[in-house]
């Protein structure tokens, strides 16, 4: 029975493999193939995972490439940030400085105008003080004449020259004078005399008398000004000259012409 069996199973085999030949073929070539593919699989993930590699690393030099100019970029933007500031810093300075600049500009202005103030009270007041000041000094003279081209001796006696005058021309007594001397500087014409009246009614005497009095000497007899008036008494000249010419009494009397006590216009 065994050799049998034996016998019985050796020829199935290749009667089996005889029985479809075709199929046998079909899935060894298909095995064959999957094999293949296989092995070209694998061939190919390994590409991709060196082109993917190769990738990676272009993409990072590529990352740090524009890393590195942002890099840059932001230097220079952080450079020109500082620049800004500094000039906002140097424009806030300006600012700062002109506008203490406007407020001293608005301070001098201040001072400007309490020194104008200041000076106009100052020159209000010396121009009362000047008109305090001529006013005596006109009162003083008021008591004062000038006799104009008396001869000049050398050491004479001023006064008792005068008092003499005043005694032969005008029938005034001598002691009416109380003081009597030459004025201005020496040279070829005899300085004025200035002489003071103890009384101004003797004074005005002399003025009324002196047209008639003096009319054949060579020295006349004037007031004795002030410069003021005297500026004032020139400029009524050609009023006073013109009236005169016309037949008329023409009085001068601190910068103003009168004729029978009525004021004249100047020319």
């Amino acid at each position: 029975m065994s050799s049998s069996s034996r016998s019985t199973r050796k020829p199935s085999g290749p009667s089996t493999r005889s029985k479809n030949p075709n199929k046998s073929d079909g899935q060894a070539e298909s095995q064959q193939s999957t094999t293949n593919m296989a092995a070209i699989g694998d061939d190919q993930t390994e590409m991709s995972d060196a082109q993917f590699k190769a990738f990676v690393v272009k993409s990072l030099s590529s990352l740090n490439q524009k890393f590195d100019n942002y890099e840059s970029r932001l230097t220079i933007i952080e450079s020109d940030l500082v620049t800004v500031k500094e000039t906002q810093q140097e424009f806030e300075r300006s600012l700062q400085f002109q506008e203490s600049y406007a407020t001293d500009i608005q301070s001098i202005q201040q001072e400007n105008n309490d020194l104008k103030s200041t000076i106009k009270g100052l020159h209000d007041e010396l121009s009362t003080q000047s008109k305090r000041v001529e006013s005596l000094e006109q009162y003083s003279r008021s008591y004062n004449l000038r006799f104009v081209g008396v001869p000049e001796e050398k050491d004479e006696n001023t006064l008792e020259k005068i008092r003499d005058i005043i005694e032969q021309k005008f029938d005034l007594p001598g002691n009416s004078i109380e003081n009597g001397h030459r004025v201005g500087k020496r040279g070829d014409r005899p300085r004025h005399i200035v002489c003071k009246f103890l009384r101004r009614p003797d004074r005005r005497c002399v003025l009324l008398k002196k047209r008639e009095v003096l009319k054949n000497e060579n020295y006349y007899v004037t007031d004795d000004l002030t410069q003021l008036d005297l500026q004032l008494k020139r400029k009524a000249g050609p009023t006073m000259k013109r009236l005169f010419e016309e037949g008329k009494s023409p009085k001068y009397r601190a910068g103003k012409v009168f004729v029978n006590n009525v004021e004249q216009k100047l020319d």
